[in-house]
């Protein structure tokens, strides 16, 4: 459910199996993000970003990709 708060911002209410699913949901839209909770939604994210942050810093030697 999308539920506008202004002419720039938006609230989306969003369900998954998991937190790191949802994260992953969310980041497709080409916008910035605020999570306002749960703290493990955060914590997903941060997850995410790390992950990302490896993959695009490209293989390391003798690592796998």
């Amino acid at each position: 459910m999308v539920e506008e708060l202004g002419s720039d911002r938006c609230r989306l209410t969003l369900g998954s199996w998991s937190w790191h699913s949802l994260a992953a949901a969310i980041a497709r839209f080409d916008t910035e993000i605020e999570v306002v909770g749960p703290a493990e939604l955060v914590d997903a994210f941060g997850y995410l970003a790390r992950r990302f942050a490896r993959t695009a810093a490209g293989p390391t030697p003798g690592g796998t990709s």
